[in-house]
């Protein structure tokens, strides 16, 4: 069975409504989560075209000025695994992180079949490493991420530096970005996916 799935978490501006944020675009998402400070979290989860996530995200972050930042977590299956996080600023949407997790062969090199979603959303930092899965990455993305997120700057470094084993929990649900979830505080949508996360896929969204 496979793995096809894709997450979002989508924080919006403090006051924001979910409906208002929410009006008008095609993006099904669960009843909003409460943050706290009169914030508010979005989760969306598709399954068979969870490839039209990153747009219809991006298409709602930037529409209505409502949208602060989002996370975005891709399964591609046996082609790997995908997660960016996003950055919106002055009606700006700005690539803060992005990694895309390709398998290895069995000669240990990468297996870049899968295409990176949201190319054309400029990134806040040009990396230069040898893994061709880090597309945006760096000092400045790292702070801008721990800022947004209010979180340590030390469980961002730890969540970037797992993504270089990333690939070895494809086939996981939710494996890939476990890190990322864990240091930004983000709750897995187990009533959304039907099935907890770090599991074999055996049902719920996704399957095929």
């Amino acid at each position: 069975m496979s793995t096809y799935m894709g997450l979002a978490w989508i924080d919006l501006v403090p006051g924001a409504n979910p409906e208002t944020a929410l009006a008008g675009s095609s993006l099904q998402a669960d009843a909003p989560l409460g943050l706290g400070g009169n914030r508010h979290r979005i989760v969306a989860v598709l399954d068979y075209d969870y490839y039209r996530l990153p747009d219809l995200v991006l298409r709602l972050a930037e529409g209505n000025g409502l949208v602060s930042h989002a996370f975005l977590a891709l399964d591609h299956d046996e082609f790997g695994a995908e997660h960016v996080v996003l950055d919106v600023r002055d009606g700006l949407v700005h690539r803060a992180y992005h990694y895309l997790a390709y398998p290895r062969n069995e000669d240990g090199s990468y297996y870049t079949d899968a295409e990176p979603c949201l190319l054309n959303v400029p990134g806040i930092a040009q990396p230069s490493a040898v893994d061709p899965g880090v597309l945006v990455d760096g000092p400045v993305a790292r702070r801008t991420v721990a800022d947004r997120y209010a979180v340590p700057i030390a469980a961002v470094d730890r969540a970037a530096d797992a993504d270089a084993l990333a690939y070895q929990e494809c086939g996981l649900v939710g494996g890939p970005c476990d890190a990322w979830r864990t240091a930004l505080d983000l709750a897995w949508p187990i009533a959304a996916t039907g099935i907890p996360v770090r599991q074999p896929k055996t049902g719920g969204a996704g399957t095929e």
